[in-house]
């Protein structure tokens, strides 16, 4: 969309339509959505609960609006329909199968309807999701962790609640967290996990249990990278989004990331022109922007996956404390939840005890009084 105006841009999109299947639990920060996107948002978000193994309930209300659910469906067609207004080809039902780079070019090979096509093209970027096609020509880095996620939609009493609500718990959803978001119509709930289990069965169980009324409308699934990003070029090749493993490590949360990463490589793009010193610039910009913030919650993410039931209670119970309360309240920001970290743990010093190493490594030991 923002190269379709000045240069000739081919989208090649393998299913039949944009904006399906949804792979999205579609909660995002304000900031993510735009004049062009406007139309996909549903509700606002004002108040959290978070529930502990346990039973703890910690509950957050702000003034402001923390979060926007999103239709995104709607906030994908959104964005092709802008795209192809402004001159962008989209090759529906086409699957890239193989790239091949030569002097001054790429040739993307794909499949439609049984048919194959050859496009060569200046520069390549693969938006092509956590299974890339073009991830291996740029890195051999795999993934660090893959979550597989599932999604029930549907309608129950909660579903115009207006409440976020999340769940901790190795039996709920090992290595992540379960959630229910309302849209207004209907309410979405979900988990992810990194066990070995599949994360349907997971979800069911869940479901039975805490929302026995829902009358499931649609069911969706999908897979999650996060960890270091590492390499986001090669030559005439970048990487967005998910194929780029442009993902937050605490929420797993990726339309954000990918929405700046897609403006910084377009600016690179204006700058440097269709060429790998582009790409190159791209790179650096978006670790300059982001790569300290994902470090930090990398390293939150890995401790947060140690973490017993029972420490799990615990934490949540020094988060209850009302001075950490007031700081999850007032500062709160699910596009960077590691940004907090410091000023929590100045009010909450008894959190080192969790992962004193992990948590030290952050930068903070000049600021924390053993």
């Amino acid at each position: 969309m923002l190269l379709a105006k000045e240069r000739r841009v081919v989208v090649v999109e393998e299913h039949g339509a944009v904006g399906r299947p949804v792979q999205c639990a579609g909660l995002v920060s304000p900031r993510t959505i735009d004049a062009v996107t406007k139309r996909s948002a549903l509700q606002q978000i004002r108040d959290f609960k978070l529930h502990s193994p346990g039973g703890t309930v910690l509950e957050l209300h702000s003034k402001d609006v923390g979060g926007v659910v999103i239709d995104r469906s709607e906030f994908d067609l959104s964005l092709a329909g802008r795209a192809s207004d402004l001159g962008a080809e989209i090759l529906y039902g086409a699957k890239a199968t193989d790239l091949k780079e030569s002097v001054g070019s790429v040739t993307l090979s794909c499949k439609s309807d049984q048919r194959r096509r050859e496009i060569e093209s200046l520069i390549l970027v693969g938006a092509d999701g956590p299974r890339s096609v073009v991830r291996g020509k740029v890195t051999k880095k795999r993934f660090d962790i893959l979550y597989r996620g599932a999604q029930f939609e549907g309608r129950d009493a909660s579903s115009g609640d207006g409440t976020v609500e999340m769940w901790l718990g190795n039996k709920i959803a090992p290595g992540f967290f379960a959630w229910k978001i309302p849209t207004g119509d209907t309410v979405r709930v979900g988990l992810c996990t990194n066990s070995g289990s599949p994360p349907m069965p997971l979800l069911k169980a869940f479901a039975k249990k805490d929302f026995p009324e829902l009358r499931i409308e649609d069911k969706q699934s999908g897979l999650i990278p996060v960890g270091p990003v590492g390499k986001l070029s090669k030559d005439r090749l970048a990487l967005l989004g998910d194929a780029g493993g442009q993902t937050k490590p605490i929420t797993g949360g990726g339309v954000f990331l990918g929405k700046r990463a897609a403006e910084i490589l377009a600016e690179s793009i204006g700058k440097d022109g269709a060429s790998p010193e582009a790409f190159s610039r791209y790179e650096r910009l978006y670790g300059d922007e982001f790569n300290s913030q994902l470090s930090r919650a990398w390293l939150i993410r890995k401790t947060i996956n140690r973490l017993s039931d029972k420490k799990m209670d615990k934490v949540i119970e020094i988060f209850s404390d009302r001075p950490v309360v007031r700081i999850l309240e007032r500062s709160g920001d699910i596009d960077n939840p590691a940004g907090m970290a410091s000023e929590i743990l100045l009010k909450a010093p008894r959190l080192l005890q969790f992962a004193p190493v992990v948590l030290r490594s952050l930068g903070y030991r000049d600021r924390i009084k053993e």
